[in-house]
């Protein structure tokens, strides 16, 4: 709440009736003396009760978004000397927060308020606005202040909100981008990164970074994000790294280095990046002393991970970026594919296609129903024959599903239609047999190949907690017969599915989790995953 001259409130008047407008139009105000006053007999017609207040709510935004736009000059605006992003930072976390040092120094509405009244009466004179007035009992009076307030407070916070936003916006505008803090990025999304190489601390000791870099995140690695990016974007980050080479060549020649030697210098230092067509060539030969450490980023599907698992990129707060290199989303394109959870190494476009009511049958096939939004669009049929979509209902969108079907991917390649259907019918099956084995005290292994494939599930009683416990996992595991291609065992968490440990070639108990391969197609032994029937 804001600080408002409470000297100046409106107040219930002393004298005359407390006799609330007349909604009827009939002639009954009266005065103190019982008499009757005809000019608030016409004002109460002129508004409705909830129209009035909603024109105090106007009335009052104008007057917040004016007393805004003074306190704005004063504090980050054309009056401030000076840096006004750390200031801009500092009032935006407040006004977000809350907090009371920042909310108390708000605007508040002072006593030239109370004329709104007789504004909302329209065409009204000074001695009609008395009358109506009069005609208000004192809780009237109290909904009246409120309405207004309530639009004046509305509009001083937004107004310097939105200022502080443009103030601190990398492009300049005032949209809303909390949704993107790294708090909220997983993989598939929409982030923004940055390399160490731009890095900086600002006056007031806070973290800055002179560009950030729109991409989605694909991996992470060692707590390091992986993403990949447009073409433009890759651009800016070249440009970055050969400004910074610029930097360091501008400090040595400052430092006294002489001309002949500062190319040697720069070169041990810091890779040469360029681009040669399309293609993004880091040569850090000099670097590391390796002829050979060239690496030759080719895009793919016009989108680049530049020295993804190799570089130090990270998410990073767009508001801690002076500038920010791509197209920011919308809120509801943040999200640019999914990881389903229980299908191994498959993506898809956000939901809302989904898989529920799996019903197998003794001969071996399998019944499933589509929805869409929740709504149920197809029947699936599936088992001994490639699965497929057996009916459609009326709101099925063909187009619609096919950009669906089209946009899927397991282990980075397309998928059918049927290796779709069954990973989403897979999805449905595992959710309902590990909540059901989470809800007895128990949990799930399962043994993948290196395509994902699951090939057998192991049932651990109770659910291990502690090393100890997950030691003896793993020794319950190793006394498995081998399978061929058995590549990883990961368990079930009860949110995720986690690496156990390696399994046939691999070494066991590295934690290393084996590359996805090239490839997809059903379980080479049949498993199948286990049935919600």
């Amino acid at each position: 709440m804001h600080d408002h001259d409470d000297q100046h409130a409106i107040q219930p008047p002393t004298t005359g009736p407390n006799t609330p407008p007349d909604d009827t139009g009939t002639d009954t105000d009266t005065d103190a003396g019982g008499s009757h006053h005809p000019e608030a007999a016409e004002t109460s017609t002129t508004l409705d009760w909830p129209q009035l207040l909603d024109a105090l709510r106007t009335v009052g935004a104008t007057d917040g978004a004016d007393a805004a736009k003074w306190w704005i000059q004063d504090t980050i605006g054309g009056r401030v000397t000076g840096d006004p992003r750390p200031a801009a930072r500092r009032i935006l976390a407040g006004t977000t927060d809350g907090e009371p040092a920042v909310q108390d120094t708000l605007p508040g509405a002072n006593s030239g308020w109370a004329a709104s009244f007789a504004a909302c009466h329209r065409g009204t004179s000074s001695g009609e606005h008395a009358a109506a007035a009069a005609s208000l009992t004192g809780e009237q009076w109290q909904q009246a202040e409120a309405a207004y307030l309530n639009g004046f407070d509305t509009a001083v916070t937004d107004a310097i909100t939105a200022a502080c936003r443009r103030t601190l916006h990398p492009t300049g505008d005032d949209r809303d981008l909390t949704g993107l803090h790294p708090d909220h990025l997983t993989l598939g999304g929409v982030g923004v990164f940055a390399g160490d190489w731009g890095s900086y601390t600002d006056g007031d000791g806070a973290w800055r970074t002179s560009r950030g870099c729109v991409g989605t995140l694909i991996d992470t690695w060692n707590g390091w994000a992986v993403f990949r990016c447009t073409r433009a974007v890759a651009d800016a980050i070249v440009e970055d790294l050969q400004q910074n080479r610029d930097t360091y060549r501008s400090h040595l020649t400052a430092d006294g280095v002489a001309a002949a030697d500062l190319d040697r210098q720069v070169d041990e230092s810091l890779a040469q990046v360029r681009f040669d067509g399309d293609v993004i060539v880091v040569d850090s030969t000099r670097v590391s002393g390796d002829p050979d450490d060239v690496e030759r980023i080719a895009p793919d599907d016009g989108r680049y991970v530049v020295m993804g698992w190799s570089w130090c990129w990270e998410a990073v707060d767009p508001y801690d970026c002076d500038r920010i290199a791509g197209d920011l989303p919308e809120p509801d394109r943040q999200q640019e594919w999914v990881l389903l959870t229980h299908a191994p190494y498959t993506m898809v476009a956000p939901p809302p296609y989904r898989v529920t009511a799996v019903r197998h049958r003794p001969s071996g096939t399998f019944f499933a129903e589509l929805h869409y939004n929740g709504e149920l669009i197809a029947a699936i049929l599936g088992g001994l024959w490639p699965t497929h979509l057996a009916g459609t209902g009326a709101p099925f969108d063909g187009a619609h599903w096919q950009a669906y079907v089209g946009a899927a991917r397991h282990c980075g390649k397309p998928m059918t239609e049927a290796a779709l259907l069954d990973a989403l019918a897979d999805e449905y099956r595992l959710a309902v047999a590990t909540d059901t084995e989470i809800a007895a005290g128990n949990t799930l292994v399962r043994l993948l190949d290196d395509t994902g494939t699951i090939l057998a599930f192991v049932r651990v009683t109770p659910r291990p907690a502690g090393p100890a416990a997950f030691r003896d996992v793993r020794e319950l595991l190793r006394q498995q017969p081998a399978h061929p291609y058995g590549v990883s065992w990961q368990y079930w968490t009860g949110t995720a599915w986690r690496h156990l440990r390696s399994a046939g070639a691999y070494p066991a108990d590295t934690g290393h989790q084996p590359t996805p391969g090239p490839g997809h197609g059903a379980p080479r032994d049949g498993t199948a995953a286990p049935s919600a029937d």
